[in-house]
């Protein structure tokens, strides 16, 4: 489960962008878009699906794409 990406001097994103995967602690109703997890002794809590949108040109390609780098990653590095 993806919580929290941040990237920084990647492609078109030389700041730092933090895109967060939790729910807002007001957000109520929403309870059957939430995922619980547990992770160690910790309850994580994260939404089931996201939109990217923006202007045209505005990075979110890459956004996906450093997503599916890391997603690669990930999952070569844990099946070896």
């Amino acid at each position: 489960m993806l919580v929290e990406l941040r990237m920084k001097n990647y492609k078109s994103f030389y700041d730092e962008m933090i895109s967060s995967m939790t729910p807002a602690p007001k957000q109520k109703g929403l309870d059957y878009s939430v995922l619980h997890e547990k992770v160690g002794n910790k309850d994580q809590k994260g939404l089931c699906s996201a939109v990217i949108y923006g202007l045209h040109a505005s990075g979110k390609t890459h956004i996906i794409s450093a997503m599916e780098i890391f997603s690669s990653y990930y999952t070569k590095r844990n099946y070896q």
